[in-house]
């Protein structure tokens, strides 16, 4: 069975995945340009000696940097998370199926080849699902037009903003499910 992720398992995800950038962009080009300056004789000379030492201060310093980076936009995204959380919950009380379903429920990690699951994809991607869910519920039993990802625009009446998408009654009369994952634009249609 497959063990819960803490806040710290989540952040480890994504730098585990700078580590190995970082090994492939800073390490084995330095690896390959001392093995250079050893195969041309040139290591022992105080000039090459200086370059390498230059070229490992700056790789550290980059390392550093990016690290710094990657801590802060994991900060943001967890904050942008919680955000979308507080503002996407309904004013009344949820209804059953939506407390099973939980709005909090942990966000799957994104498989990232050749890094393996990032938990921060996971995160971002359903902080953008709760920011449709807001984003439909204010116009449940309006006519709206969706732009689906991959798809053609649907156009109908919005009957149900659930947690995992929207139900859409088209003029045929036929329903139709939308992931949120699949959203790109929610607009109200004037008329009929």
């Amino acid at each position: 069975m497959a063990e819960r992720a803490t806040p710290q398992n989540r952040q480890q995800g994504l730098q585990q995945a700078a580590s190995v950038v970082f090994a492939l962009v800073g390490i084995v080009p330095l690896l390959v340009f001392a093995f250079t300056l050893w195969q041309i004789g040139a290591i022992h000379r105080s000039l090459a000696q200086a370059s390498l030492l230059l070229t490992l201060v700056l790789m550290l310093l980059g390392f550093w940097l990016f690290r710094s980076m990657l801590g802060q936009m994991s900060a943001v995204v967890r904050g942008v998370t919680r955000a979308a959380e507080t503002v996407a919950r309904p004013a009344g009380p949820r209804p059953a199926a939506a407390v099973v379903a939980g709005a909090s429920a942990p966000a799957a990690a994104r498989e990232v080849a050749g890094f393996g699951a990032i938990w921060e994809f996971g995160e971002m991607a359903r902080t953008m699902d709760l920011l449709w869910q807001r984003e439909a519920r204010a116009h449940v039993g309006n006519r709206v037009q969706v732009s689906v990802m991959h798809s053609r625009d649907l156009a109908g009446t919005l009957l149900e903003a659930t947690e995992e998408g929207l139900l859409l009654e088209q003029p045929d009369g036929g329903t139709i499910a939308i992931t949120y994952r699949r959203v790109q634009g929610i607009e109200p249609l004037v008329g009929g």
